[in-house]
């Protein structure tokens, strides 16, 4: 197949989960055989064009050198547009059997438009995060906003005029076939599941004081004030305890914790390496005790909680969303309810006294990412779901 994958996150420019997935079936797919073509954003404001291995790489600038955009409507639609003209071009030099968008920024809305039967070009979307379910789950954007009110429009475009719609998790597909009148088994859970071989138990020596680890953006909804406040508590108890937050993020956040731990008394404990290389994470998950993300909501599956399990970790997360589609409370970790303080305290403190119920917990994480997350599998089920819409025979159910 002729693959055109299309995502503004491509590593090195990005590091979000869009990015790593879109990288992860780039490759798996190119090592399968395929022509695979990534049509990405350009931050240098110029088209850019190169290989990244055996994959084609077109980064393409926004409107920005015509316009200045000042909103991120008009950057969601002037930059649907800029990809719908990449996307003729690359089909008009190599003819492409199919496309595949994420729904966020709905980069796939002017080319979908214009599809007709004469230059049709079969069109998948991949659930991530849909920007319905951020809305009413964490109050972004404001549902009374002009922002929700023509994304969500958008977003329901998008999904409805695709061939094919595949989701991440259940949860990103419970939300978007509710709110946008999908037919919900119409709807396939795929995902690139993640390398099993680069994230995988290393053979170093544990961290000397006993380390949680937080792995993503520093922001709000990954609540890593309720992971601090947590951690504070705990360390009357465990006086040499270390939270070590990887990731970059909101700077005044930022600020927040560093001054909340020096505050507590507790200026050894919050540890924040920043932005830390993909290929450096597992040793940083290796050398750790638990994993603790207890973000207010997540689409799933969260692929930070998949990598830190394939290091063999156990995690923490929240209950109610898409974490605990991969998350088995009492099994490979455990799951408290969202914005409960007490019960992270709780959950954070049972692993941390107990090294034979962490080990053995870890070591199922290991064994359920082997099983149902690894990346080289997974890439063979959505490979095979491409096929099935390239010929034709997915008959998908609106």
């Amino acid at each position: 197949m002729r693959v055109a994958l299309v995502s503004q996150e491509y590593p090195p420019g990005a590091h979000g989960g869009i990015g790593s997935q879109t990288y992860l079936k780039a490759h798996g797919l190119a090592a399968r055989g395929h022509e695979v073509s990534v049509i990405s954003y350009s931050f240098n404001h110029e088209v850019n064009e190169f290989w990244d291995g055996p994959v084609r790489v077109i980064g393409i600038p926004g409107f920005e050198n015509r316009l200045a955009v000042a909103t991120e409507l008009a950057q969601w639609i002037t930059y649907s547009a800029e990809v719908a003209v990449a996307l003729a071009e690359l089909h008009e030099r190599t003819p492409l059997d199919i496309v595949d968008f994420p729904e966020w920024g709905c980069e796939g809305y002017l080319h979908l438009l214009n599809q007709t039967e004469w230059n049709h070009i079969p069109t998948v979307i991949q659930l991530h995060g849909p920007l319905v379910m951020l809305a009413h789950t964490i109050g972004w954007p404001e549902i009374d906003s002009e922002f929700y009110r023509v994304g969500t429009a958008m977003e329901g475009a998008c999904l409805r005029l695709a061939d094919a719609v595949f989701s991440s998790s259940r949860c990103s597909a419970d939300w978007c076939a509710r709110h946008y009148g999908l037919a919900r088994e119409g709807i396939p859970i795929l995902h690139t599941g993640v390398d099993s071989r680069l994230f995988s138990p290393r053979d170093l020596p544990k961290d000397s004081r006993p380390t949680i680890i937080f792995v993503g953006s520093l922001r709000g909804n990954k609540r890593p004030d309720l992971l601090l406040e947590a951690a504070c508590r705990l360390a009357g108890e465990y006086p040499d305890l270390r939270l070590q937050m990887i990731g970059q993020g909101e700077e005044a956040l930022i600020e927040e914790l560093k001054a909340k731990a020096r505050a507590a008394g507790l200026g050894e404990l919050l540890d924040l390496p920043g932005f830390i290389e993909r290929q450096e994470l597992p040793a940083y998950l290796s050398r750790a005790h638990i994993f603790a993300a207890p973000s207010t909501y997540e689409g799933g599956p969260g692929f930070v909680y998949l990598e830190a399990m394939a290091c063999g970790l156990p995690v923490v997360a929240c209950a109610g969303s898409g974490a605990a589609e991969v998350v088995i409370h009492e099994h490979n970790g455990l799951l408290v309810p969202p914005g409960d303080v007490d019960a992270l305290v709780n959950a954070l403190g049972r692993l941390l006294a107990n090294r034979e119920e962490r080990e053995a917990m870890g070591a199922r994480a290991r064994r359920y990412v082997l099983a149902e997350a690894d990346s080289e599998t997974c890439i063979k089920r959505i490979e095979a779901f491409y096929l099935e819409v390239v010929a034709g025979r997915y008959r998908r159910q609106k």
